[in-house]
């Protein structure tokens, strides 16, 4: 299943305010525990970040004068 920036964001804001109910979109869900949503929501961090890699170096160098 590809999730998410919405998902995620409504799974961090159901964390930080202790409910276990999770809405997005026309979409409910119930989570048991909330060690259960923090593991959906790393897994979900994990797959929308290998989706959208960071390209090392691309902050720019430094330069020495």
């Amino acid at each position: 299943m590809a999730f998410t920036q919405t998902q995620l964001d409504a799974l961090e804001a159901a964390i930080a305010t202790g409910t276990l109910i999770v809405h997005y979109g026309d979409k409910m869900v119930r989570y048991q525990t909330t060690v259960d949503m923090i593991k959906a929501r790393d897994l979900i961090r994990d797959q929308l970040n290998a989706s959208n890699p960071v390209t090392r170096g691309s902050y720019g160098s430094f330069v020495k004068d």
